[in-house]
């Protein structure tokens, strides 16, 4: 009897046994199969099981059933073919093995039909169900109550217990005020690191927090200046104004006008897709190299030097190096204090307010000791009040100048805002939606040039914080801004005598954190190739500089995928012992062959760059078992997609092996490569019996037709 495996996002798993009839999935929980989760349907799909095989068919479900990353309406199963119903996976763990007379695609598919013949009639009744539910829910839209349906799903913290499950108010309130105390030194830190005033890190922490508190699908998510938007600004308009006059600053803010409006209208074009075009190794890398690139921009911080301005980082820290004997030793003290006590206070208490009391501290020394009497450069008057409200002056001269940087920092925004979420979601069990961090990170950075801010994104250490101290709600956030408003309306004349080695302190440690070792390794050890990548990316972004490692970084992506496409892993398959079970001979070498049949696998879709490469690799098995091969079984279980010329290269081959009396037979074809090769002429070429579900199907079609039933190795020539 087959078996349906059903695991949830916790981990938990439940089996099923599936026998002839039919099996109700839903959240109805009269269903055979009961999930309860809002994004299964209360009746979503239909699994039937008869003599042929294993049948899943949806019901008309809302947000649909997918085998891989197809959404299907209905689809016969192949073994250990993965279902994604809402959160929820379901596998196929065994299927019952045909005979050779009924394993073709023909035949199961006319039991597919007769089963779709049966339940027409429901099938019609669940439709009707849907029109009628759209027709009430448009009708209900023109009524005033709907409203507050269309405010909560446009801001989900509305929806308050439903959408979070139970939280407390007073964790949600501890864990505000302790991201506070991390954020307001580290907001002053990166303004400063981005060339702007160090006020501007407090405004760009205050609006722009809790719209992506209302707007975002992150519940502990942190946004605010970070360091490798705060680097990235100030490299990207350094080439245009001098930082920190007034051109700069406006620059600044019209720049993440620009950036916010940019990710605002992807999000409405639904193309956070986009962040797939920075490969996890390509943004690790480009994330290490912005923060080598950090620590060593503060070492004039760090000794007390003057700052000047090089075009390549190796000609600053040459700079720096030749001048350290005239570095300032009470700036120098402060500094390795600095930087030493916070790696404490990460080391021996992460939850503690370690940079706050670090800024407090030395604060107090320097008013005490007036050690900006002594050569030791302190941060000087930070304006007190709120930010004036204020449209940013649209330029179209400098909004196109801006424009490539714009898009540039939008798309490395989100996609750190995304990871972020996804971190963190991973962990505490909820989805991110792309689109809609999209379109709430766009929403924060124009409130952040309204308020005189500067561009935000997601900050992983805030955002962990936020966690470990005990959000689980974007109410965390909201308190979080409402701090540090507190903050900059009262208390910022506190930072007058505050240093900027301690800021630098704050700048070094926390870039230290952005380059996790352990990825690293990991990503060596899981696949060489991505580790290369990631190093590549890192050189890169240190030599040529941030704007063109990172698109250096993104084309040796695009390069490295292309080619492993271009030549596909492929594997002859054999039949392990006393079962129906092929793995590659090469890693099973117990996997036994069939005397005359050579059964391939291709691991890739099939298109106009790999073709070449794979009538290569069939005629080379032609070639290897010249004489010896009678039929050849194309396992297409991996392939998604086939174009033209990949169609036109299967009817070239099929007539290649017709002249040599080699049976040509197709196992595991996907429902929409299966279209294309009818649609081709391919499917009436070779003929429905050609193709088979299963390999196994394939086999015995083939032992049927020759006779031959013993496995034994072929004989290599």
């Amino acid at each position: 009897m087959n078996k349906v495996t059903v695991r949830g996002v916790d981990g938990s798993h439940r089996d099923y046994g599936l026998s002839a009839g039919s099996i109700a999935i839903g959240r109805d929980p009269a269903s055979h199969i009961h999930l309860k989760d809002s994004q299964v349907s209360w009746k979503h799909a239909v699994l039937i099981g008869n003599a042929s095989g294993c049948i899943i068919e949806d019901l008309g479900s809302s947000n649909g059933t997918f085998v891989g990353a197809q959404r299907i309406q209905r689809h016969v199963l192949q073994p250990g073919e993965r279902i994604q119903i809402g959160p929820y996976e379901l596998i196929l763990q065994t299927v019952q093995v045909p005979s050779p007379n009924s394993a073709s695609e023909r035949t199961l598919f006319a039991a597919a039909d007769q089963y779709i013949e049966h339940h027409e009639k429901e099938q019609g009744a669940s439709v009707q169900r849907a029109v009628e539910q759209a027709g009430a829910a448009v009708k209900e839209t023109i009524e005033p109550r709907d409203w507050r349906a269309l405010l909560k799903r446009l801001f989900p913290l509305m929806r308050g217990a439903a959408e979070y499950g139970k939280f407390q108010l007073r964790s949600e309130i501890r864990a505000g005020i302790t991201v506070a105390a991390l954020l307001v030194p580290q907001g002053i830190a990166y303004a400063l690191l981005a060339g702007l005033p160090p006020v501007m890190g407090l405004y760009a922490s205050i609006l722009p927090m809790i719209m992506y508190a209302l707007t975002g699908s992150g519940r502990q998510t942190s946004t605010g200046p970070v360091t490798v938007d705060s680097l990235m600004l100030v490299l990207g308009l350094s080439t245009i104004a001098t930082a920190g006059t007034a051109t700069y600053i406006a620059l600044a803010v019209l720049l993440t006008a620009v950036i916010g409006v940019s990710q605002l209208v992807m999000g409405a074009l639904r193309l956070g897709f986009l962040v797939n075009f920075l490969s996890y190794p390509v943004l690790a890398g480009f994330t290490s190299g912005i923060a080598i690139i950090t620590v060593l921009g503060q070492l004039h911080h760090i000794l007390g030097l003057p700052q000047h301005q090089f075009p390549f980082l190796y000609e600053a820290v040459i700079d720096v190096l030749s001048r350290v004997e005239q570095a300032n030793l009470a700036t120098l003290a402060i500094g390795l204090s600095c930087i030493l006590l916070l790696l404490g206070f990460t080391r021996l208490s992460p939850k503690a307010p370690g940079p706050l009391t670090m800024v407090v501290a030395c604060t107090a020394l320097s008013f005490v000791f007036r050690l900006d009497q002594h050569g030791v450069a302190v941060l000087g008057e930070v304006p007190r009040g709120l930010p004036q409200l204020s449209v940013p002056h649209f330029d179209w001269a400098q909004i196109k100048q801006l424009l490539p940087l714009a898009l540039t920092m939008a798309l490395v925004g989100f996609a750190q805002t995304v990871s972020v979420g996804k971190s963190l979601g991973n962990k505490y069990g909820y989805d991110i939606d792309a689109n809609r961090e999209l379109a709430a990170l766009g929403l924060a950075n124009i409130t952040a040039s309204v308020s005189q801010g500067y561009t935000v994104s997601g900050s992983l250490g805030r955002s962990a914080l936020n966690a470990t101290a005990g959000a689980k709600t974007p109410i965390a956030a909201i308190v979080t801004a409402l701090c540090i408003l507190l903050i900059a309306l009262l208390l910022t004349p506190l930072f007058t005598y505050l240093p900027n080695v301690a800021l630098a302190a704050i700048l070094v440690v926390s870039s230290l954190r952005l380059i996790d070792t352990r990825e690293i390794r990991y990503l060596f050890n899981v696949k060489l190739t991505e580790g290369l990548l990631l190093v590549f990316t890192f050189i890169a972004t240190l030599v040529f500089g941030v704007m063109p490692g990172l698109l250096l970084g993104i084309i040796a992506s695009i390069l490295l995928f292309i080619t492993l496409n271009t030549r596909p892993y492929t594997a002859i398959l054999g039949r392990l012992p006393n079962t129906n079970i092929f793995r590659n001979v090469e890693h099973f070498p117990e996997a036994e062959t069939i005397p005359g049949l050579v059964i391939l696998r291709i691991d890739a879709s099939l298109y106009f760059a790999n073709v070449v490469f794979l009538k290569e690799r069939l005629h080379e098995i032609c070639n290897r078992y010249e004489g010896e091969l009678q039929a050849l079984i194309l396992d297409a279980s991996a392939v998604n997609d086939l174009d033209s010329s990949a169609d036109t290269a299967l009817h070239q081959l099929s007539a290649e092996f017709k002249q040599k009396g080699i049976a040509f037979y197709i196992a595991g074809v996907k429902a929409p490569v299966r279209e294309v090769m009818r649609r081709s002429g391919l499917y009436s070429a070779l003929g429905g019996d050609h193709f088979f579900f299963t390999i196994d199907a394939a086999v015995r079609r083939f032992q049927e037709r020759t006779g031959t039933g013993a496995l034994k190795s072929m004989t290599a020539r």
